[in-house]
C-alpha cells in the first residue's frame, strides 16, 4: 500500500470518479436501481458536486497508479454540532472499488486520512451510515473505533403498485380526532415528544457518552425544527383534545425533484406510551400518505431493525417493510 496516494478532491476532479460511482453496489436508493438505472449515478454525482461546492464538505481521492480506488467525504454537522455542545461531523460517501482485492486496506487508508483532518479542524464526533452489506467499510470504521449503534430498516409504499383509493380508512375510536399542527402545539408537542422517546432504542440513547436526558432532548429538537421549518405536514393525533402522538412528512428535496419518481419522506412519529396498542400510529401514517397522494409516486420511510409495531403498521397500509438496511456508527473523537 506504499505506493497509495490519498488526495484532496475537488468538483473539478468529480468525472474522473464517476465510473467508480456507477460500478458500486453501494448507491443511494439502490431498491429503485432497476427502474432508475444510470439516473441514480447522476443523482450520486450531483448530490456529491453540490456538498463539495458547499464548502461545508472536505472530499478525498484514494489514487495508485492513476488509477482512482477510492472516495471519501465528510462535512460539518451543525445540527448534532447544536444538541451535543461539540463540533461533530458526517461522513457523507465512502466508496472503494469493488474490483480490487485489498478494499479494507484501502478503505482504512482514506479514513486514517480523514480522521486527521477532521482532529486538525478540531471535529470532536463523527457520524457514518453503512449499507449493511457494505462489509469493507463496515470493517474499516471498527478497526478505527468506530461504534455500531442501530440498525434502520428502510421501507417503502409506492402509489401505483398499492393505489391509496383501495386502503380502508383506519376507523377512529369516540373521542379521537387527527388534525394538522401549529405553532401554538410547541409546548405541548415538546410534552409529548419527552415521554414518546425517553425509553428510546434509537443510535442517540444507544451512545453511552450522550445519556438518556440528551439523547431525548435531540427528538424534542427534532419536533422544534420540524415547526420551524423542516416539515412540511406535522400530523396531529388528540384523544379528548389531548395531544397523544404524531407524524413528520416532508415533500422531495430539490435533488430528488430531479428524478423521474416523485419522492415523499416519512421522518419520524411519535405516540405517548399510555395511547400505545390503540391503532394511532395507523392513523397518523394514513393521514401523511393522504397528504402525499398525488404529489409524490413512493413515500420512503425508516424503523428501527426491531421496531415491530412500526413495521406491522407499514404492512397493514400496503407498505414494502424490507427494501434496505443501514448501520449508524458513532465514533468520539476524544
Amino acid at each position: 500500500m506504499s505506493d497509495l496516494q490519498i488526495k484532496i478532491l475537488s468538483t473539478d476532479g468529480l468525472d474522473a470518479v464517476v465510473p467508480m460511482l456507477a460500478a458500486s453496489a453501494y448507491k443511494p436508493l439502490r431498491y429503485l436501481l432497476k427502474e432508475l438505472g444510470a439516473d441514480l449515478t447522476d443523482f450520486w454525482s450531483r448530490s456529491i458536486a453540490e456538498l463539495l461546492q458547499a464548502q461545508t464538505a472536505q472530499g478525498f481521492l484514494a489514487v495508485r497508479g492513476g488509477a482512482q480506488l477510492g472516495l471519501l467525504i465528510y462535512s460539518n454537522n451543525p445540527w448534532e454540532s447544536n444538541l451535543l455542545g461539540k463540533k461533530a461531523a458526517v461522513i457523507n460517501t465512502f466508496v472503494v472499488d469493488g474490483s480490487i482485492a485489498n478494499r479494507e486496506q484501502v478503505a482504512q487508508s482514506m479514513l486514517d486520512h480523514m480522521l486527521q483532518n477532521a482532529a486538525a479542524n478540531g471535529v470532536q464526533f463523527i457520524l457514518s451510515k453503512t449499507y449493511t452489506n457494505e462489509l469493507y467499510a463496515i470493517h474499516a470504521l471498527e478497526s478505527r473505533g468506530f461504534l455500531l449503534m442501530d440498525t434502520i430498516v428502510d421501507c417503502y409504499y409506492d402509489y401505483r403498485r398499492v393505489p391509496f383509493e383501495r386502503l380502508p380508512r383506519p376507523v377512529l375510536a369516540d373521542g379521537v380526532t387527527l388534525r394538522l399542527a401549529t405553532s401554538a402545539d410547541r409546548d405541548e408537542l415538546v410534552a409529548v415528544v419527552e415521554l414518546a422517546f425517553r425509553e428510546h432504542f434509537g443510535r442517540f440513547h444507544a451512545d453511552e457518552r450522550i445519556g438518556s436526558q440528551l439523547a431525548t432532548q435531540a427528538y424534542k429538537q427534532w419536533m422544534c425544527s420540524s415547526l420551524d421549518g423542516y416539515a412540511d405536514w406535522i400530523h396531529l393525533v388528540l384523544v379528548a383534545g389531548k395531544i397523544v402522538g404524531f407524524s413528520i412528512w416532508k415533500r422531495q428535496s430539490k435533488a430528488e425533484s430531479q428524478l423521474k419518481v416523485r419522492f415523499g419522506h416519512y421522518s419520524i412519529a411519535g405516540i405517548h406510551p399510555d395511547y400505545h396498542g390503540q391503532g394511532l400510529f395507523t392513523a397518523l401514517t394514513y393521514a401523511g400518505m393522504q397528504s402525499l397522494h398525488g404529489i409524490a409516486d413512493i413515500i420512503e420511510g425508516p424503523t428501527h431493525i426491531n421496531n415491530y409495531g412500526v413495521q406491522l403498521g407499514y404492512s397493514k397500509l400496503g407498505w414494502r417493510v424490507c427494501s434496505d438496511a443501514r448501520h449508524s456508527f458513532h465514533k468520539w473523537m476524544d
